[in-house]
């Protein structure tokens, strides 16, 4: 086994509050068994901000059919700067110039050739083609430029007590998926032990991130993770018993993302991301010295009020807080909620913020695994694509509107 360690020089702190050189983090790197970790300090380095105004926006609550989006579910940007837009409330994928002005529509509510069920993204692909993914059919279909149909695989290993969330694309030819495994212990006769088996206190059902062809095929299984606890509760008896899952409030949950630049998996519960290459190798670990969140009776207190985004009373408030009480609370928040690749290779990770918040905390890592400084982003725009030097997302307005998005980035010292 060998090991190396390497120590960057961080500059003064204060140099980045005056718009100055962005500091290196502090970082360890210690090259062991053919994977780089890479430990890094925080620090409070701001390494890029958002411009406050779009360079475009597209997106209405009256008008033309096509800019009424009911749910945006991924926006990409193509080779010529076409934006691609999944509305998975209509089925549909829309394709918009660079100029906002709308191109073409294509799929549809169904499950024939080209429909979708639950459409959660599409996303360019090579030679103009767009790739787009059904969860609850658990199906990829392309379609060339022009939105004509070209083929549909589905995923192939999907179990029928497994859940199925597609991901996005991971390189050329390569889909990335999780599956969420629910299946119950053999020899159980009571439902409700089982379900107590399934979920063990400790942690939730394990999920599995996998690479697919796109004609279906499983290339392989890169790594597993729990996933957020889960508890279990049951009402009536006999053939009119209830059963009903609740997911614990605060529980991690592990996010993955993939590009040209391969994958790079979360488990949610520390501040750390695991980086595998495009043969699917475990490469690097980057981390920080930080821990999550203490979790306090305020921060379930938070909870309650914001659940379901209504008021209640304080009657309600007591009654659900203590029925969360008695579930196994984890001891701290989560720390990482999503991920993304910007298309020159480095990492955005996203911290857990509560609901209600204003601003969301992006943090960056370098193509080395280090730590490059933080992005404030608001909590209104959510982050879809980073190229180009810009951010491609969804904003979403007063009137819950949701909008398509580009706006400049500026980064600092660079």
């Amino acid at each position: 086994m060998r090991r190396r360690a390497y120590w960057f020089a961080m500059l003064a702190c204060a140099a980045c509050s005056d718009g100055g050189e962005v500091p290196e983090a502090i970082a360890e790197v210690v090259d062991s068994a053919g994977v780089t970790i890479v430990t890094s300090a925080p620090g409070d380095v701001v390494y890029a901000e958002m411009a406050e105004e779009p360079t475009l926006s597209f997106g209405a609550l009256e008008g033309p059919e096509a800019f009424l989006f009911a749910r945006i579910a991924s926006v990409a940007r193509d080779a010529e700067g076409n934006l691609v837009v999944a509305d998975i409330g209509a089925g549909e994928i829309r394709v918009f110039g660079a100029d906002g002005g709308h191109l073409r529509s294509f799929g549809g509510r169904g499950e024939g050739p080209g429909e979708f069920r639950v459409l959660v993204g599409a996303w360019p692909s090579a030679g103009g083609r767009i790739v787009a993914a059904d969860r609850q059919l658990g199906r990829i279909t392309e379609y060339d430029a022009m939105g004509a149909l070209t083929g549909t695989a589905t995923l192939s290993g999907v179990g029928e007590m497994s859940y199925l969330t597609p991901i996005g694309l991971a390189g050329p030819g390569i889909f990335l998926s999780r599956i969420r495994v629910l299946a119950m212990p053999s020899g159980v006769e009571s439902p409700v032990q089982a379900l107590e088996e399934a979920f063990e206190a400790d942690m939730g059902p394990p999920e599995y991130f996998l690479r697919y062809r796109l004609d279906g095929a499983l290339v392989d299984t890169l790594t597993q993770l729990p996933g957020p606890k889960m508890s279990s509760s049951t009402s009536g008896s006999g053939g009119a018993m209830r059963i009903e899952l609740l997911r614990v409030p605060f529980s991690p949950e592990p996010s993955a993302t993939g590009s040209v630049h391969g994958v790079a998996v979360t488990g949610g519960s520390d501040y750390e991301v695991s980086f595998f290459d495009e043969a699917g190798a475990l490469s690097r670990i980057a981390r920080l010295t930080e821990a999550p969140t203490i979790r306090t009776d305020e921060h379930l207190e938070g909870y309650v009020r914001s659940f379901g985004g209504r008021e209640r009373d304080e009657a309600e408030v007591r009654e659900m807080t203590a029925m969360y009480e008695g579930l196994p609370l984890p001891s701290s928040l989560p720390a990482y909620t999503d991920l993304r690749f910007a298309d020159t290779g480095e990492l955005w990770a996203r911290r857990y913020s509560e609901r209600g918040a204003i601003a969301l905390r992006w943090d960056i890592f370098g193509t080395d695994g280090g730590y490059r400084g933080r992005v404030e982003i608001p909590a209104s725009f959510r982050i879809e694509e980073v190229s180009r030097g810009q951010l491609v997302g969804v904003f979403r307005d007063e009137l819950d509107v949701q909008r398509v998005e580009v706006r400049d980035l500026s980064f600092i010292g660079r």
